[in-house]
């Protein structure tokens, strides 16, 4: 699992009993049973490298992969779990299309990845500043069935990005670990 902030990392954390891994210096590596998270920081280039980071370190097509975070939205509430449809790299244009399991009963939708917060709200999709790094790291490596972007948002044009704060981001993501959990059940694929 790749996470951008500590504040997300943290209700994945409790609920699964991470634990950090200081002897990998220059990662925020976090494992548990059959589970690894990394804080990447913010941005496609430290999501990138983060990911291909944890992959060179595992069998990266031994489990699933999921980018959980934070986005804006112009109009979608505050809260609100997206399972990410389709992923565009406003920089360069790429484009991808995860995975939606039919059985999760989720709201899905599209996702632009900005190289800055969008503050005006004009986009008609979800935003954030990490998936395309995340997605063009591991789908290189693994089987799109084994590959998920799980985005909360957090933010909109009623209650903007200004009001976020790390507890907020915190609450919002633990509010959602039933559907983590949900996600990883349903993505169990055998070698």
């Amino acid at each position: 699992m790749i996470t951008a902030l500590p504040s997300e990392a943290r209700a994945v954390n409790r609920h699964y009993g991470l634990i950090r891994d200081n002897k990998v210096g220059h990662l925020s590596l976090y494992r548990g049973e059959n589970m690894n998270l990394v804080i990447s920081g913010v941005g496609k280039e430290a999501a990138f490298q983060a990911t291909c980071d944890l992959a060179s370190m595992l069998d990266p097509m031994a489990g699933v992969w999921i980018n959980l975070g934070i986005a804006g939205h112009s109009h979608r509430s505050i809260g609100e779990a997206v399972l990410i449809s389709e992923i565009h790299d406003e920089a360069d244009g790429s484009q991808w299309h995860p995975t939606i399991p039919s059985a999760l009963c989720c709201e899905t939708d599209r996702l632009t990845t900005l190289s800055r917060p969008d503050t005006n709200y004009q986009r008609e999709t979800l935003c954030d500043m990490e998936a395309a790094g995340f997605f063009a790291a591991v789908h290189q490596c693994t089987s799109p069935e084994k590959i998920f972007c799980l985005k909360v948002v957090s933010d909109n044009r009623e209650q903007p990005i200004d009001r976020i704060n790390s507890k907020m981001v915190t609450q919002l993501i633990a509010r959602r670990m039933a559907l983590v959990d949900r996600l990883l059940g349903l993505s169990e694929v055998d070698p």
